[in-house]
């Protein structure tokens, strides 16, 4: 089920895992799931979303441990107060982040910096600018309505993706307005957090990048300010080993 050998994670690099749809036994991931965890799986009506769940947390449980170089049922995950989860223990530096959509899930990992992901699947949106109206800045809404129509479903996820990677960083959920900050949307804008209401340091904390996970998909990484490498892996993959590309941002 892990993938050999889990790549070194060096201080300076993002790792990104795509993970896709396998064959894998879910009972052989169940039996890594904590209690909490098969519980949280079993209230799930549809089978379909109880494999899912059992299949992006047992793989999380195995890239972790491979990352620490224990073993999987041992890890000990708490979350804050707006249920962010990380691994217990106040020396562990491995900081990770996960979301998932139709067909994909995409795990980030790091260390010593906190990070948050966002993925989504490319299509078009209803109740687009219903939504946006309600949850976008004022900044954001005026970028989205000078698009091209065409392109709005797409400008849109940007925003969304971003977004949400930068509320998952932050570790603070519906606590934080989504419409009091601003991120870059316009395809031709480079990813970035723009504007913040509460604290006009934070855009220089932040740093925010845009994620083509595969054909068909969009997302978004936030995380804190550093010279970061990004690193892409795949799972299920035939070479688990060697990074699908990588590049220094």
């Amino acid at each position: 089920m892990l993938p050999h050998p889990v790549p070194r994670l060096n201080a300076n690099e993002v790792h990104l895992w795509t993970l896709t749809p396998g064959a894998e036994d879910v009972a052989e991931y169940t039996s890594l799931l904590s209690p909490t965890e098969v519980d949280r799986a079993r209230r799930f009506r549809f089978p379909a979303l109880f494999e899912r769940f059992v299949s992006d947390h047992g793989r999380l449980r195995l890239l972790l441990a491979g990352y620490l170089q224990a073993d999987p049922q041992t890890l000990d995950f708490v979350e804050n107060a707006q249920g962010k989860p990380r691994l217990s223990g106040p020396d562990c530096r491995l900081r990770f982040n996960m979301s998932h959509t139709r067909g994909l899930t995409m795990i980030a990992v790091c260390l010593d910096a906190e990070l948050g992901i966002d993925v989504e699947a490319m299509r078009p949106v209803e109740d687009r600018d219903d939504i946006a109206a309600r949850n976008f800045s004022p900044i954001e809404n005026r970028t989205l309505q000078a698009e091209p129509e065409a392109e709005r479903d797409a400008a849109f996820l940007r925003c969304w993706t971003r977004k949400e990677a930068y509320v998952k960083a932050r570790g603070e959920g519906l606590s934080l307005p989504l419409d009091g900050f601003a991120v870059t949307l316009a395809g031709k804008d480079r990813p970035a957090l723009v504007h913040c209401a509460w604290d006009e340091h934070e855009p220089y904390r932040w740093m925010v990048e845009h994620l083509r996970p595969m054909a068909g998909y969009i997302g978004a990484l936030a995380i804190e300010q550093g010279s970061w490498a990004i690193l892409n892996f795949t799972w299920p993959s035939s070479n688990h080993a060697n990074p699908a590309h990588g590049e220094r941002i």
